[in-house]
């Protein structure tokens, strides 16, 4: 089983989206949008996505509850299985998550 890091780092939109046929990376980038998400932004689904309340926290208390709140946002990612997790500071002070999954299959070569 293969491991990738992701982050809720912004990143340019993949437009010319190839992805449609690799299944690994349509679930690497599903679970990357999850992790982007804040609790509230998707109407009509307001338990998706990371809860703000833990970016108010100090940061010790943040980093030992942060794999539990991933393991909670992949649940509408279910390929994805979260290993491990932890937060930056990027250059602006802007809280970064990060997280290790791993992809339970391989795609079809």
């Amino acid at each position: 089983m293969a491991m990738y890091e992701i982050t809720s780092a912004p990143a340019p939109l993949d437009f010319e989206c190839t992805m449609v046929s690799n299944m690994t990376e349509r679930t690497i980038r599903n679970a990357k949008n999850l992790i982007t998400l804040r609790q509230g932004d998707v109407p009509y689904d307001r338990q998706r996505g990371l809860n703000p309340a833990i970016f108010d926290l100090p940061y010790d208390e943040a980093e030992a509850i942060i794999v539990q709140e991933l393991d909670r946002c992949m649940l509408w990612e279910p390929d994805a299985e979260v290993v491990e997790g932890w937060i930056e500071l990027d250059d602006d002070g802007e809280a970064i998550v990060h997280c290790v999954i791993e992809i339970a299959f391989e795609d079809a070569q």
